[in-house]
């Protein structure tokens, strides 16, 4: 089985909407996902699970302290995909918690800001990582915009993990969840379902 940490240095990252979009595209390729929301602080996976008819993929709320038990019992009832929607900081506890996932993610956006505030704290991520381009301008002939790849290359250039899968700022990922769904449900063609099966593909390449 196999962990997947979804961390941040900060809130409004999309942390917890992109751990629903990839577990329900993992559920949907036939991998059994327990997605667990560590989040106490918006609780959006549980509130997202309370409306969603769909009871797959699994959906439990816990504590940091639990996740080790948490591993043992999805490994035993024979889940293939753990994903973890973490606080919404860098801390102690990231430490923790990256220690135990085989692979991790921390999703930020390309805003001068965001970037700016990456490296404080990037120290309590351990390896395996990698940084995810999140809510990047969408450009309409398909192509990476100038400014994503301004950031690209300055993450690359400061031996930053960073994705090559790159996730836009389109409406279909947030308009899923106000329907309990995952994006690759509600929009199963759309660009914004293509993103996420292609970062879930690379992921399984790396972790």
């Amino acid at each position: 089985m196999k962990t997947l940490a979804v961390v941040s240095h900060k809130g409004g990252t999309g942390k917890s909407t992109l751990s629903i979009h990839l577990s329900v595209q993992a559920q949907s390729e036939g991998r059994d996902t327990l997605l667990v929301d560590l989040d106490n602080n918006s609780s959006t996976v549980a509130e997202w699970a309370s409306i969603r008819t769909d009871k797959q993929p699994l959906v439990v709320t816990a504590q940091v302290s639990d996740i080790t038990e948490l591993q043992q019992q999805a490994t035993d009832e024979g889940f293939e995909l753990l994903i973890l929607d973490c606080p919404p900081y860098l801390n102690d506890d990231t430490d923790l918690i990256t220690k135990l996932a085989d692979f991790s993610v921390l999703p930020t956006s390309p805003r001068f800001a965001d970037i700016c505030t990456l490296p404080r704290g990037i120290d309590k991520i351990h390896q395996p990582y990698s940084v995810i381009l999140n809510s990047c301008t969408p450009d309409p002939v398909n192509k990476t915009s100038f400014k994503t790849e301004q950031v690209f290359q300055i993450l690359n250039d400061s031996n930053i993990p960073v994705s090559p899968v790159h996730i836009t700022r389109l409406e279909a990922f947030t308009e899923s969840l106000n329907y309990g769904k995952g994006v690759t449900e509600f929009q199963s063609n759309s660009k914004a379902s293509k993103q996420i099966k292609t970062l879930l593909d690379w992921l399984y390449t790396v972790a």
